[in-house]
């Protein structure tokens, strides 16, 4: 079993997702999004024992230990890092920094650095589903209306109160309207009418 694992993704001459995040033993995510995220800042969540013993296996499998990683003579600058390190019981640290701007990239250690993500969950601070809704307080006359991109209608309806600074008697519907195309970094009311 694994102390912890920690997964870094570096910054390139572009718009590169920019975070790391850092799972121990027991399932505890610490993630810090610092450049081009959805989610900026430090956030912490928790996985299940049955997706810990996933991510145990999966190192297992892959061999991390013993992996040797030999990055190409041939590359391509300004890309970003890959950085995975791994901490076993004996102390032992394991690191390996995947530039990924060689021309003939490792895909095992694509994949294997994408499952880590996906059975961490980060997604969803990364860059997650973005859909577009009206907002509107279906108890005002005229309307206040606004059009705002976030990853749910929760999230959606808090930056609207957040605005309103919860005042009381408004009474928000929220309508799915359409998916967003273009990256966004965080909720953002687009339009509004008062």
């Amino acid at each position: 079993m694994f102390e912890f694992i920690r997964l870094e993704r570096t910054m390139c001459y572009g718009t590169c997702p920019v975070y790391s995040v850092q799972v121990d033993k027991y399932g505890n995510i610490n993630y810090f999004g610092e450049a081009f995220v959805y989610k900026n800042g430090e956030h912490q969540w928790k996985i299940s024992k049955k997706k810990v013993e996933q991510l145990n296996d999966l190192i297992e499998n892959f061999g991390f230990k013993s992996f040797i990683y030999g990055p190409g003579k041939e590359f391509i600058t300004d890309q970003p890092s890959c950085i995975t390190t791994v901490k076993y019981p004996d102390d032992e640290i394991k690191e390996i920094d995947h530039y990924l701007g060689h021309i003939l990239l490792d895909e095992d250690l694509i994949l294997f650095e994408k499952r880590i993500e996906r059975i961490l969950g980060t997604k969803k601070y990364v860059n997650p589903r973005l859909y577009i809704y009206q907002i509107k307080d279906i108890n005002s006359e005229p309307s206040i209306m606004f059009i705002v991109i976030s990853s749910s209608e929760k999230e959606a309806i808090d930056l609207i109160e957040k605005e309103y600074d919860n005042q009381k008697g408004l009474e928000w519907q929220a309508n799915k309207i359409g998916v967003a195309t273009d990256d966004y970094y965080g909720p953002t009311i687009v339009m509004k009418n008062n």
